[in-house]
């Protein structure tokens, strides 16, 4: 099972009786003709909020950036910072009187904990669908889901009552996923059965519930349930029950089934919408563990007409009258005149459903506080998510407007594909590095008189850097996590993220299944900084299978650790800082051609900084000095750091990344094409994983528009075997780096 692809769809996983209810959940998708019509589902790991519509079959509508808590995990008691995972439905509509900071000024609360919560004993209130004040970034609630405020609002007429919400750690597509839609057509069925026990006011109709489990749910003894309707059974002569449109969408632990249900007695008059949570029993059968009813609009109006309270079917007659009350025929008539518009309403988009359930004290009180920011002294017993006041994140500074979050989905054809983009409009083409800007003096504005002037960087200072920024973005474009988290200091601030561990978590969610396809980098300028630099680089970006392209501007403060040069500080924005001076020379990472004898850089080199010169990546670093200098500090490293990145990929037996270097008619040994090497060593590494790589004695020499890369390789297998030779691989300029065309070996 891939994550989710080209056509997507969203139902839930139920997971197997025999997996923790508390573990995160990785909700498998399948099509079913009981999924419905309109959906929302929420990746946390990838923070991506989904808009699905069913036409057979289900697809994307709208494909957007979202935060979830700060915490990953299932939230198992109030004040975890989780969100939490399973089904859930969307119960209001609240769009005035919210504190804008938090909240913005629409809010869609959702009905947890719902009863499967209840039986697994989670606590916590409050979970809500909302805006926000400023831009969201990742991982930034107390357990709600927050949208930017425009994207919640463009998604307003959508978000109706009644629309199921599917949140999990994890979405996938199931292509095919017969357990699960045999088990959905298993619930169905059950509900159907259900129903018409109900109606024949059998003795099976208990059967069809989990007795403690039902209990727990309903905060009363199966017993008291039982003898209501028993005494019901008894005297009433008749009871109809009409089941439509039923849905059923799996989630952790336990299926939910939900439908239009008409109830009919000679002393009673429902609609509405009923949800059943079904979860299966040690002999192997699905059993009601809990319920859920909300009455239609139209019967909460002939409710107050007649003076009858009419929740959740609650007769109180225990005798059979002769004929029908007055006010059930009054209730009968108003039924009847709407009957076939709800059922329309109902069949058309049974999303839309219009539904109201009055606020609980509980929800009052949740509100009261949201409403009016911070908590004060006796204004609400309850801590809920939804109503907790956490001071909203520092700004990261940009050139034109508020900084956006570090990394959004972009795609919508794909739900797993997610593009790092931030949630504006798509940024201009970056400029050329010719167009760097000018030293303060030369600014048509007249600078301080105070501002110190920019130094610029040496060249070899410059190579260090190039170097660094190239390896970085090879990592990133090849998705290989550990690689990319390996050029960021532990306390690096990536956007709205903080500390190298956060970054890791974003990125594993971004990136599963569908790293980045291209990611050029084009360093435009530096200045020194400290011990470091802070470099400005062109960056456009674009994810797997064609997704949307996104271009800007990448800020990055470098510092030394190590040996190397890592990433302390990055951000994004729109236009083009202003900072430091354009590197000179400056050959384009990103345009592989035969290099030029250039002329030496112009900036003095008698100009020194009190930082040490960095040094390059390990491979780069031993790169020989050739003829032409600047191509050594800039296209050779690349061409360094893409053979090591290369034997990272080898050495970890990662056969997709690893045939990703080769050009596609690419020769190895007798294996042509990339396809035909990717199969090999697919086979190959069945049974001979490798286990340890390394080379030595690297020579790089230019040919062409490309090089000539020889080294010693010595190679060692997981099974025991080793052996060592002579390697020399010819690259050729591909994209924004560089591919192997061929590859030979010989034994030593």
């Amino acid at each position: 099972m891939k994550r989710f692809g080209h056509a997507l769809v969203l139902a839930v996983l139920l997971l197997l009786p025999c997996r923790p209810a508390a573990a995160d959940w990785t909700a498998d998708v399948v099509d079913t003709q009981w999924f419905p019509k309109l959906s929302v589902a929420v990746d946390k790991k990838s923070q991506a909020f989904f808009l699905l519509s069913r036409q057979s079959p289900v697809r994307v509508a709208e494909f957007l950036p979202c935060a979830t808590g700060q915490l990953l995990g299932d939230k198992l008691k109030e004040g975890d910072l989780r969100t939490p995972e399973g089904v859930y439905f969307i119960v209001r509509r609240k769009a005035s009187g919210l504190n804008y900071e938090l909240y913005g000024d629409l809010a869609f609360p959702l009905n947890f904990p719902n009863p499967a919560d209840v039986v697994r004993k989670k606590t916590g209130h409050g979970i809500w669908i909302h805006g926000r004040g400023t831009a969201i970034v990742p991982y930034l609630t107390q357990g709600c889901v927050a949208l930017n405020t425009p994207d919640l609002h463009r998604l307003d007429n959508e978000l109706a009552l009644g629309t199921p919400v599917i949140i999990a750690d994890e979405v996938r597509l199931a292509a095919d996923a017969p357990r699960l839609k045999a088990e959905a057509k298993e619930v169905v069925e059950a509900t159907q059965a259900w129903g018409k026990a109900w109606a024949e006011r059998s003795e099976a109709f208990f059967g069809f519930h989990d007795a403690e489990k039902f209990a727990i749910s309903e905060g009363q003894p199966f017993a008291a349930f039982r003898s209501q309707k028993e005494r019901l059974f008894k005297s009433l002569p008749w009871i109809q029950v009409t089941l439509s449109d039923i849905r059923a969408l799996p989630g952790p632990d336990y299926w939910v089934t939900y439908f239009v249900q008409v109830y009919r007695s000679p002393t009673l008059v429902s609609q509405g919408v009923k949800r059943l949570y079904w979860q299966r029993g040690n002999d192997g059968r699905f059993r009601i563990i809990g319920m859920e009813y909300e009455e239609s609009p139209t019967l909460l109006a002939a409710n107050a007409k007649t003076g009858k309270a009419l929740a959740n079917e609650a007769e109180t007659v225990t005798t059979p009258p002769d004929a029908p009350s007055e006010e059930e025929n009054q209730a009968k008539q108003l039924m009847d005149s709407h009957q076939a518009a709800m059922e329309k309403v109902a069949q058309k988009a049974f999303h839309s459903l219009p539904l109201k359930v009055p606020p609980t004290p509980e929800d009052n009180a949740i509100l009261e506080v949201a409403q009016t920011g911070p908590a004060k002294p006796g204004v609400s017993p309850f801590a809920t998510d939804a109503a907790k006041v956490v001071p909203p994140p520092p700004a990261v500074p940009a050139p034109a407007q508020p900084a956006p979050a570090p990394a959004v989905p972009t795609a919508p054809t794909q739900l797993a594909q997610v593009a790092e983009k931030p949630a504006v409009s798509p940024a201009p083409a970056p400029q050329p590095a010719a167009q760097a800007p000018a030293p303060a003096a030369k600014a048509p504005e007249p600078a301080a008189p105070s501002a110190p002037a920019v130094k610029p960087v040496a060249s070899e200072q410059a190579a260090a850097i190039r170097a660094a920024v190239e390896s970085w973005r090879a990592a990133w474009e090849h998705g290989r996590i550990e690689d990319y988290l390996a050029h960021y200091a532990d306390n690096a601030v990536q956007g709205g993220l903080k500390g190298k561990e956060a970054i890791r978590r974003q990125k594993a969610g971004l990136w599963q299944g569908h790293p980045p396809s291209r990611v050029a980098m084009e360093v435009l300028s530096a200045a020194p900084e400290g011990d470091g630099f802070t470099v400005v680089c062109a960056m456009d970006y674009q994810g797997k299978s064609g997704g949307r392209e996104s271009a800007g501007f990448k800020t990055l403060s470098l510092v030394p650790a190590g040996g190397k040069l890592v990433i302390a500080k990055e951000r994004w924005s729109k236009q083009r800082p202003a900072i430091g001076l354009a590197l000179a020379p400056a050959p384009a990472v990103s345009v592989a051609v035969a290099a030029p004898k250039a002329e030496p850089a112009k900036p003095a080199p008698a100009v020194e900084t009190s930082a040490p010169a960095p040094v390059a990546p390990p491979l780069a670093a031993q790169a020989p000095a050739g003829p032409a200098k600047h191509d050594k500090t800039g296209k050779e490293a690349a061409a360094a750091a893409m053979v090591e990145a290369w034997r990272t990929a080898w050495e970890r037996g990662r056969v997709g990344d690893y045939a990703s270097f080769y050009a596609d008619n690419a020769v190895q040994g007798d294996s042509k094409g990339r396809e035909a090497i990717r199969s090999r060593k697919a086979e190959l590494w069945k049974d001979k994983t490798p286990k340890k790589i390394a080379f030595s004695d690297i020579k790089i020499t230019p040919r062409r528009d490309g090089y000539v890369v020889s080294f010693v390789q010595d190679y060692e297998s997981r099974d025991g075997g080793s052996d060592r030779g002579k390697k020399t691989l010819y690259l050729a300029p591909s994209g924004n780096g560089f591919a192997i065309v061929e590859e030979k070996w010989s034994r030593m």
